[in-house]
């Protein structure tokens, strides 16, 4: 596995405090789970914000600044949700309205009204003629753990990343019902491959390899899914990764 860059903090299994021992003291007590911030892994574009120059082009971890140009992950929790950006967008500019499951539009946007009262009614949530995607980009988030580091983040597909988010989502949902064994039991390549257009380059998620964890492995998933059960979407700035708002998602597969 190569990496970009790595930090000297990149968490060990214990440092994660997500040990297999569940008796283990890591010396931090008085913290639960609403104390923490899970990571935010990111395909970092040449005009994301808050990314350092050298980590474009790869994964980047928003909260250990580490960036890879591949990683082993395994999914252990998976949840839809919408996001409505300007349509002259701006870097840096925040989100018009997004729902958080999908459904119904949130109520946590600053100086923000929904558009809809659900995102099925809403005419920014529905494809237009000619194929064309609706302007509310439909999210796929999914809570992946780095099974070299043992750290958990939430990694979002939007855009043109949701094309090939789909086929990964599809053939582990496959491979899943066949062999009888949950997602988080099976690992998985995750890289990035650069695409030239006319507006510019970008980059994009790629994935390969998906590979059976063994009975430790699989066992720790479990206890991790377990223990960030209740987590939702967010990221260290508790701000959504609007770095590829321009973007147009293609028309979707058959999933």
């Amino acid at each position: 596995m190569t990496k970009a860059t790595e930090t000297k903090e990149v968490a060990t299994t214990e440092e994660a405090g997500l040990p297999a021992d569940t008796n283990f003291d890591d010396g931090l007590g008085e913290l639960d789970s609403s104390d923490l911030i899970i990571p935010r892994l990111v395909v970092a574009q040449d005009n994301s914000v808050d990314v350092p120059d050298e980590a474009k082009g790869t994964l980047y971890c928003d909260v250990t600044g580490d960036s890879h140009t591949e990683m082993n992950l395994a999914i252990i929790k998976f949840a839809k949700s919408r996001i409505l950006f300007p349509e002259k967008y701006k870097k840096g500019n925040d989100p018009l309205c997004r729902s958080h499951d999908f459904i119904t539009p949130a109520d946590d946007i600053d100086d923000a009204m929904p558009m809809s009262d659900n995102c099925a009614d809403c005419d920014y949530s529905k494809w237009s003629k000619g194929n064309t995607p609706p302007s509310c980009n439909e999210c796929w988030n999914l809570l992946v753990v780095d099974l070299d580091s043992y750290l958990p983040a939430w990694f979002t597909l939007k855009s043109t990343a949701l094309k090939t988010g789909r086929k990964l989502i599809s053939a582990l949902k496959m491979r899943s019902s066949a062999q009888k064994i949950p997602v988080w039991g099976f690992s998985f390549s995750a890289a990035v491959e650069e695409r030239v257009g006319d507006s510019g380059n970008s980059y994009i998620p790629t994935f390969s390899g998906i590979t059976v964890l063994d009975g430790d492995d699989r066992e720790n998933m479990n206890l991790i899914r377990q223990q960030l059960a209740g987590e939702g979407v967010q990221s260290a700035a508790g701000e959504e990764d609007n770095s590829d708002a321009e973007n147009k998602e293609p028309a979707p597969e058959d999933f």
